[in-house]
């Protein structure tokens, strides 16, 4: 159960950050903006994805496997 949670919540994040790296970019966007579209806390967010570089490395990985 606890994984099927984990792998929930980092799809929600990683749907979050899509879309506010599309609007804002990596230099616009703020984690706590991040977070708020997730509708979960920082830390949280800090939890799965030390840095806003690691997770805009994700969002990019889960775009290039999709078009690969």
């Amino acid at each position: 159960m606890s994984q099927k949670k984990d792998t929930n919540t980092e799809h929600i994040i990683l749907k979050a950050a899509k879309r506010v790296f599309q609007n804002k970019g990596m230099d616009g966007a703020r984690m706590q903006e991040i977070a708020d579209e997730a509708k979960i806390n920082k830390a949280m967010l800090h939890y799965y994805y030390r840095s806003k570089q690691l997770l805009f490395e994700a969002v990019f990985r889960n775009a290039f496997a999709l078009l690969a």
